[in-house]
């Protein structure tokens, strides 16, 4: 009776969950789906601007073609997410009632090993390895649960140089080269320059994340020189000055900076550190998965690298 009545508190929490989870991740792959659309909409409007095209038919085909790309396996992930974890859950119940039952009665006394015969040890075998696998599992989540809590955001997999006439768009993030063991103040960071040869000005949207928060800034360059192989601008700091270099024929972005007004009470304050620096402007992605990889706990380590990551 006892028996059965946990049974059916299984089922109908099985099939709770299988609901539940099925809206859970049909309305995440919605929401993010909106998202991606929305943001190949805006790319698209922003390039039709920069080329003075109002038509913007060819950005709506685009949004929904985006749309319909995100939520081209909705289906197939929420039937996966409600129903396989189902006997999956069902087996570590009936495993761990077991393992109950072991540690009240005695191990030998419900599992007599010698008497066993093969196929039961072999089932045995079986559910410790399950078990272990289990536990593995658990290390694994929780401690990519860690690891999202240093690294909580992703980043682009592109780093893009565009020109279009006398205005050049870049965005990508930055990296300190002359450093081993460090990076810039906050390595999760994303920069978006647009340079117009008609201000003589290049302007940059920075976001960066500190922590759990979020920030940004807009800084503002003079140009140095614009040619047809590259744009060189520069910024000025009370103790700093620092020059940045679009290659527009590699479609690269370097920086270097050095200290200036040394002999100033206030700059003399920072003379033990370094007098010069560089930048580079990389794949935003490349900096999270560096991140992410070094901030991994050692149980997360030792599981990744016997699958080779």
């Amino acid at each position: 009776m006892m028996m059965n009545r946990w049974f059916r508190l299984g089922a109908v929490a099985s099939v709770i969950w299988a609901i539940a989870a099925a809206v859970h991740v049909h309305s995440k792959n919605l929401e993010q789906a909106k998202h991606a659309a929305d943001l190949a909409y805006n790319v698209c409007v922003y390039g039709q601007e920069v080329r003075h095209n109002n038509d913007r038919s060819s950005c709506m085909a685009e949004r929904d073609k985006s749309m319909a790309i995100w939520m081209e396996s909705d289906t197939k992930e929420a039937i996966f997410v409600a129903l396989a974890p189902v006997p999956i859950a069902w087996l570590t119940v009936f495993i761990s009632a077991y393992v109950i039952r072991a540690q009240i009665a005695g191990f030998r006394a419900v599992l007599p090993w010698k008497s066993l015969s093969s196929r039961k040890k072999g089932y045995v075998v079986l559910c410790a390895t399950y078990c272990l696998l289990l536990a593995g599992l658990a290390t694994l989540w929780v401690g990519n649960l860690y690891v999202e809590s240093k690294v909580p955001v992703g980043m682009s997999t592109f780093l893009d140089v565009n020109q279009y006439g006398d205005n050049v768009y870049v965005s990508g993030t930055w990296t300190r080269t002359d450093l081993t063991d460090d990076s810039i103040s906050y390595p999760l960071q994303t920069s978006k320059i647009e340079c117009h040869r008609d201000t003589n000005r290049c302007t940059e949207a920075v976001a960066s994340v500190s922590g759990s928060t979020l920030m940004s800034d807009l800084v503002s360059y003079d140009i140095r020189s614009w040619s047809r192989d590259s744009i060189v601008m520069e910024r000025d700091y009370e103790c700093s000055t620092e020059l940045f270099t679009i290659d527009l024929n590699t479609k690269s972005v370097s920086g270097a900076g050095h200290r200036t007004n040394q002999e100033t009470t206030g700059c003399r304050t920072g003379i033990s550190d370094k007098s010069t620096w560089t930048y580079q402007l990389v794949k935003g992605f490349d900096v999270y998965w560096a991140l992410r990889s070094k901030a991994r706990p050692l149980p997360v380590r030792m599981i990744d690298a016997l699958f080779g990551n």
